[in-house]
């Protein structure tokens, strides 16, 4: 490995326990410079000014999304991902540059009390008005990707002076952002039709058969967008720390499950209700992702060849987690495997079998949870290293 490489792999690796967004706005501003200079993005449809404004504006100690870690290190891990599929089809720089900058700052609407869009893309409750701001987590959730922040941001950009966007390029990005809320969640599309045991009720009165929240429709796709979609379908599927603080931390921190069954415990009917583990949001979230690819060849984004790229570039991005949550007997009779279950079998000195019984029954509350998911933590670290790894020899190969 070559020092470039190891400045790439320096700049890209983030532990989202401990980055802050200081760190966070001196990484991005860095990463699109190197990105320039490798001629990977085009500066003459994003300039460093306007990306440093977009940076400075959204990545601030007082935006409740940036500074929540649940929410930055799935951004974060999302702009990978962006670069890992653009870079895999050999997308045109201005292709990625729309993908990247739009990624670089989507999801950062996510939090309650946000306000959303009152234009072309508002909200619309039930009688037909615009609604003001996300009222509840479901709300921030399910309709972030149409927060008026990062609207305004963009608009703001167009008005810089030197190095500003065009109105064009803010419209393909704000596009961008807001086709990802529909075009890369099979889990938002269920959930503003009111198909969610946890929020449904937030959106649809089941017993009236009435939407109380009106999703308008979602701009055209584009092959910037394809990538954006896929990078953020792709995030929910990737074991690592990310994926550890939104979900086993997260969401599912109430649900009463072993870490075990979170990680690898499949569904007795897959695809129906909310994926509830990792091994289960594999297989929703690959599906999706190859649909995503499936629509782009029908509507002439990519050729077959390029969709072909893109299902390769799919199971290149999520190799290494199923390899992680393989629990099945053969795989864990050996001695080493790249399993979530060796490694912290390894750390307590006992059997990968042995881990995968106690991590069956250890719930992420309880003091044995504790312990255990703090091995399990470390596991996800050296997880998000190698993916790093696999990104920056990537990029240096161009």
């Amino acid at each position: 490995m070559g020092p470039r490489n190891r400045e790439l792999e320096q700049l890209l690796d983030d532990d989202p326990v401990a980055f802050t967004v200081a760190q966070w706005r001196a990484r991005n501003v860095a990463l699109y410079a190197t990105l320039i200079a490798r001629k990977l993005v085009d500066p003459a449809l994003v300039s460093e000014r306007a990306h440093e404004a977009l940076t400075l504006r959204l990545l601030d100690e007082d935006n409740p999304a940036a500074t929540d870690p649940q929410n930055a290190g799935h951004v974060r891990a999302q702009n990978e991902n962006i670069l890992h599929y653009a870079l895999s089809l050999g997308a045109a720089p201005e292709v990625t540059t729309v993908a990247l900058v739009a990624g670089f700052i989507h999801d950062l609407n996510k939090a309650v009390g946000e306000p959303l869009r009152q234009d072309r893309y508002a909200v619309r409750g039930p009688d037909g008005q615009p609604v003001e701001t996300a009222r509840t987590t479901a709300h921030s959730v399910g309709l972030n990707h149409l927060g008026e922040r990062t609207r305004a941001a963009l608009v703001a950009a167009t008005r810089l002076g030197r190095g500003k966007l065009t109105a064009e390029t803010a419209r393909h990005l704000d596009d961008c952002i807001v086709h990802h809320g529909l075009g890369s969640s099979v889990f938002i599309r269920r959930l503003l039709d009111g198909d969610n045991a946890w929020w449904g009720k937030e959106f649809v009165d089941a017993r009236r058969g009435l939407r109380k929240v009106v999703h308008p429709p979602p701009p055209r796709r584009t092959l910037a967008s394809v990538l954006h979609d896929l990078a953020d379908s792709t995030q929910q599927m990737q074991g690592g720390v990310a994926w550890l603080f939104k979900y086993p931390t997260g969401f599912w921190r109430e649900s009463g499950r072993a870490l075990g069954h979170m990680l690898s415990e499949r569904a007795p009917a897959p695809g129906q209700g909310i994926a509830m583990s990792l091994r289960d949001q594999l297989e929703a979230e690959t599906e999706t992702c190859r649909g995503i690819i499936g629509e782009a060849e029908l509507e002439g984004l990519v050729d077959e060849a390029g969709g072909a790229r893109l299902l390769a570039a799919l199971a290149a991005a999520t190799r290494r987690t199923r390899l992680w949550i393989d629990d099945s007997p053969a795989t864990l009779a050996r001695a080493r495997a790249p399993t979530v279950y060796h490694d912290v079998g390894a750390a307590l000195g006992i059997s990968a079998r042995a881990a995968h019984t106690r991590l069956g029954r250890a719930r992420a509350p309880t003091p044995e949870g504790r312990v255990l998911l703090e091995h399990v933590w470390a596991s996800a670290r050296a997880q998000d290293v190698r993916r790093t790894r696999d990104l920056a020899a990537l990029i240096a190969r161009g």
